[in-house]
């Protein structure tokens, strides 16, 4: 005779950056495991490849999550891990550099609170580079960040190839031009002169984040202090 299954909840959430709603279940033990052997990890590649794996087998709908953006990513794994462990977190904190005072402070933050900043609307992902010819653009999924992320590349070439796979369509007066190769984005890229690639850069140097902002008043010296949460492996380091 088989073992009785339990039911298993479902909660629905909106995806920030594209407003589509989606219905997931909390995890299970099988996927806090997948959690827990990234936290002992300790690094940042791991934590993102724990939540994204996790993230795939709880959401219900069929939806790639490959094709996702990473502050998506990690908003989602936030709601996830509220609904399936507590929503309120602890974390302990203490005064930025330079204070006498090292005491850590334990702070409550509900989950629920925590949101995605920096989302830019339709008409700020259309870039004119002149008076006539533009770009549209699109937020990094977490495939196209993990494609350059090899360890290996510069700063700044990072930064190139992230900006090349995430044009959208080039425009200018008479045509849209959505058909061309990597290697023609890449060489029309380096063709720009600095101002209109500073335009670009903009653009993705400003991209948005999950971040929260903590006051509390520090227990030992009654001094209260400010401190900014960002990212989704800092909801953990600081736990």
């Amino acid at each position: 005779m088989s073992l009785p299954m339990m039911a298993t909840p479902t909660f629905k959430t909106t995806i920030p950056s594209t407003g589509q709603e989606i219905t997931y279940r909390p995890f299970l033990v099988k996927e806090e495991k997948i959690l827990l052997m990234a936290l002992e990890g300790g690094s940042g590649a791991e934590m993102a490849n724990a939540a994204q794996q996790i993230l795939q087998s709880c959401i219900v709908d069929d939806i790639n999550v490959n094709d996702i953006t990473t502050f998506d990513m990690e908003f989602l794994f936030l709601q996830l891990r509220g609904k399936s462990v507590n929503e309120v977190i602890e974390l302990r904190v203490g005064h930025t550099e330079g204070k006498e005072c090292k005491h850590k402070t334990e702070v409550e933050i509900n989950l629920d609170d925590i949101k995605v900043q920096g989302i830019k609307d339709d008409k700020e992902k259309t870039i004119m580079l002149t008076d006539t010819v533009g770009v549209k653009v699109k937020y990094p999924t977490i495939d196209v960040v993990k494609s350059i992320s090899d360890g290996q590349k510069s700063n700044s070439e990072t930064a190139f190839e992230l900006i090349a796979k995430c044009i959208d369509v080039v425009f200018d007066e008479e045509n849209v031009y959505d058909d061309y190769k990597e290697g023609e984005i890449l060489e029309w890229l380096e063709n720009l002169n600095q101002s209109q690639y500073a335009k670009l850069s903009v653009f993705f140097e400003s991209l948005p984040k999950l971040k929260h902002d903590i006051e509390w008043t520090c227990k030992e010296c009654g001094e209260k202090d400010s401190f900014e949460v960002e990212g989704l492996q800092s909801f953990f380091t600081y736990a």
